[in-house]
């Protein structure tokens, strides 16, 4: 069996700021410099690693997350630019079926785990989706890509529990919005301190919504956060939920900006930290991986270090001295990352008993 299968919406590159006449990060760049990598290194090798074709989304498949008003308005606003269908969001003509062609990528991606084609998949796809609610939507996002996906795998496959993890570092408030109240899915968003980053929402209060308290998690980062305050985080809260909520399988929002070099955030994220998580969550669980954030020149790099995580193979060396890193970052840093740590935990602990499982 394939041990990770790669989709990629070849349109992307239609989906471009530029053509309406101003520059933004996220941009064509993004997936061509990340295929680039992959095949300059010859990861896609057709047996551990194969790329499959997808077709479109179709518009039940949106709306399964989105309203039909949003999903016009969306449409409307690629035929006419001078209207904007949210903040910091642009389309162009072919923004529509890009990002119905990126649904399709992802929603194969669903399938190739669901139907044991592979072990892990990987949607290399633009744009990204995490910001997307069911009415509105903003930070370069149209769609919801994992809300999309969550509601078809259990409409069409059956599937009970499934599991969200953002490591972008924006919080995934979109998806937040989506299952706030449902009990069948569990959100864990690691991202920056909400108080210093955009969207200024997922704060450490905000559980979810009844019937599902407790199932929507928000840790904040301090800012120079790094790969120890990630690992701690996810030893001894991401895991001890997901085991305990047990689900089918996990799917990965994984943005590359929590990363050293990322200039739009402030957090110090190295490959090894990002080796660590993926490789830890995909020794436990089916992964379905989805592309989100990242705005710097090693998205290939950090694709190639996702890919191995997940293939279960060494990472490639990490080149960055942690010590010399930790020790430039503010003295404060581990301390407001443990208080942070305190008050999500003894928040968590009525619904999933943390502190009795220290």
């Amino acid at each position: 069996m394939i041990r990770v299968g790669l989709t990629f919406n070849v349109n992307h590159h239609l989906h471009d700021s530029i053509l309406n006449g101003f520059p933004c990060p996220e941009n064509p760049s993004r997936l061509i410099k990340i295929m680039d990598y992959l095949k300059e290194k010859n990861l896609i090798d057709g047996f551990k690693c194969h790329m499959y074709e997808s077709e479109p989304a179709s518009a039940r498949d949106i709306l399964r997350v989105h309203s039909a008003k949003y999903v016009n308005l969306i449409r409307s606003c690629t035929g006419n630019s001078q209207l904007n269908p949210g903040n910091d969001i642009f389309v162009c003509p072919s923004s529509y079926e890009v990002a119905m062609h990126a649904l399709g990528c992802v929603l194969n991606a669903g399938d190739l785990v669901v139907d044991g084609k592979c072990t892990h998949s990987l949607a290399l796809v633009r744009p990204p989706g995490h910001h997307a609610g069911p009415d509105a939507s903003s930070g370069f996002c149209l769609f919801n890509n994992s809300g999309i996906l969550v509601k078809y795998l259990q409409e069409i496959h059956g599937i009970d529990r499934i599991a969200i993890l953002n490591i972008d570092a924006h919080a995934s408030d979109g998806t937040y919005a989506v299952f706030e109240a449902d009990p069948n899915v569990l959100c864990i968003s690691i991202h920056q301190d909400q108080s210093t980053l955009y969207p200024h929402k997922g704060f450490i209060r905000e559980i979810g919504a009844i019937p599902a308290l407790g199932y929507c998690i928000n840790m904040e980062m301090p800012p120079e956060s790094s790969n120890p305050e990630y690992g701690i985080f996810y030893d001894e809260v991401a895991e001890k939920v997901l085991e305990e909520f047990d689900p089918q399988l996990v799917i990965l929002e994984c943005g590359f900006d929590a990363y050293y070099k990322e200039p739009l955030t402030k957090l110090n994220l190295t490959i090894e930290g990002y080796y660590r998580i993926i490789f830890k969550l995909a020794s436990k669980w089916n992964v379905i991986t989805l592309l989100e954030g990242g705005y710097h020149d090693d998205l290939g790099l950090l694709t190639s270090v996702v890919l191995r995580a997940l293939l279960g193979e060494d990472n490639v060396k990490d080149d960055v001295d942690l010590v010399d890193l930790l020790a430039s970052r503010h003295v404060k840093t581990r301390k407001n990352f443990n208080d942070n740590l305190f008050l999500l935990k003894n928040r968590l602990n009525p619904y999933w008993g943390l502190w009795n499982r220290a």
